[in-house]
């Protein structure tokens, strides 16, 4: 009984005026969040998870962190500017319901100790589950150098892991919002295309992203991850202003059947060999990349 009590609060309180309750009181309140773990509860019941999620709303506007999940707590940054901008509370509310419907695929969809095996494979410089399989010959070079770096110093172990657990979770979005989108049409399904909406507009072309990296604010890597990401969850690239045979476009495109057996597949195992492959298709660029990240982690430490 008080679970429908939430619920009617929520649309009240949507409706209130801001001089009643403000923004930011509405998306803190325990009620919301208690609104939104009541929704996960119904939804997870059909899949036999156990546990009730929990939900954390912050109203953080200098946190450039959004929304995340440890598969037992979902946590959501009402305060982020994505979200700030949009005008209305209810369209508000339709963001935040949509960054819960992501970060509850992940509950639902994502095999979260996979990763973890991935990563214990590559410290014990082996493949999980399964080597790659090179139909380029420049793989085969491009493994051996892999594997060279990686056995060096622990660093070099430890952000190729950083990176390949980025690639996983790139095709991992492609995965579990298909499924979302598919599985629950209604208020989670549209809550979501909203969100995807707001971000296939912030998505940077190719020629912004060739721009903030002769700025020096991004490396090639990250261009190359920036496209795959939105392939994986949209199906599209933005080119702007650059041919086809723009490098980045290239490379994005040889992966495309790869990218495309990532987000379709099941079996979180297909997934990670596909992160393997790309590790090794991309590692020109992955390990410059990766000497930039270990600098930046210096300076941090300092």
């Amino acid at each position: 009984m008080a679970s429908r009590v939430n619920h009617k609060l929520v649309k009240q309180r949507l409706n209130e005026k801001r001089s009643s309750i403000t923004d930011r009181q509405f998306f803190v309140s325990r009620i919301l969040a208690g609104h939104f773990e009541d929704m996960a509860a119904v939804q997870t019941r059909r899949y036999n998870y156990q546990r009730r999620v929990r939900v954390v709303i912050v109203w953080e506007p200098k946190n450039r962190n959004i929304a995340c999940t440890d598969n037992m707590k979902i946590w959501i940054n009402a305060g982020h500017p994505m979200i700030t901008k949009v005008k209305g509370r209810e369209n508000r509310y339709q963001i935040v319901c949509g960054l819960f419907a992501h970060e509850l695929g992940h509950v639902l969809y994502t095999d979260f100790l996979s990763s973890q095996t991935h990563a214990n494979y590559l410290a014990a410089y082996r493949w999980h589950p399964t080597p790659p399989i090179f139909s380029m010959s420049a793989d085969v070079r491009r493994e051996n150098e892999f594997w060279e770096y990686v056995k060096l110093d622990k660093m070099n172990l430890a952000v190729v892991q950083q990176i390949a657990h980025h690639i996983s979770n790139i095709l991992e979005d492609g995965y579990i919002e298909n499924r979302i989108l598919n599985n629950f049409p209604g208020t989670l399904g549209c809550g979501l295309e909203e969100v995807r909406a707001l971000q296939f507009e912030e998505m940077p072309t190719v020629t912004q992203l060739i721009e903030k990296e002769e700025n020096g604010d991004m490396h090639i890597c990250e261009s190359i991850f920036q496209l795959m990401l939105a392939y994986a969850k949209f199906g599209e690239i933005k080119y702007g202003d650059e041919p086809l045979s723009d490098i980045r476009i290239k490379t994005v495109f040889g992966l495309l059947n790869e990218i495309d057996d990532a987000v379709k597949a099941r079996s979180s195992k297909t997934r990670l060999g596909i992160v393997n492959l790309i590790l090794i298709r991309c590692w020109d660029y992955i390990k410059e990349y990766c000497e930039i990240c270990k600098e930046k982690q210096k300076e941090a430490a300092e």
